[in-house]
């Protein structure tokens, strides 16, 4: 499995783009509800501290959690201008139960997962189903 490079200085200007964008139909003065993807949480903070800045008047408020939670939330009613999934099939939930028109998705952000392991691993991981293997015995994540 080979590492995929990330370029984080993009990462955040393609996240400010789409979050603009989001806004553009929104009024620029007042406040404007983004729930957000957990982690995106980090890039959101920067973002909405500069939109702030740029409109005096206007106030960003932020909602972050796990995808599905916030398509629930929004499916229950909770007021939402921009809404960023970590994930394709959230997105689709959310326009298919009408609460995302497709003239408004953007797909901003890309990530891929990677696999460490130690340089003296006997059979390193291919695929994500190796880690299954018997001979795995830990698995860490980080977000």
């Amino acid at each position: 499995m080979e590492p995929v490079p990330l370029a984080f200085p993009s990462l955040k200007r393609s996240l400010t783009a789409c979050l603009l964008a989001g806004l553009a139909s929104v009024a620029l003065a007042g406040d404007i509800t983004v729930s957000a993807a957990a982690s995106l949480t980090n890039a959101f903070k920067d973002i909405a501290k500069g939109f702030e800045a740029a409109r005096p008047g206007s106030k960003v408020l932020l909602n972050f959690g796990a995808s599905g939670a916030l398509l629930q939330q929004m499916a229950k009613g909770a007021p939402v201008d921009v809404f960023a999934s970590a994930d394709q099939e959230t997105m689709d939930a959310a326009q298919q139960q009408g609460l995302v028109r497709a003239a408004d998705r953007q797909d901003f952000v890309r990530n891929a997962l990677v696999v460490i392991a130690p340089v003296d691993a006997k059979a390193p991981p291919a695929a994500l189903k190796d880690l299954a293997a018997p001979g795995v015995a830990r698995v860490a994540l980080a977000l």
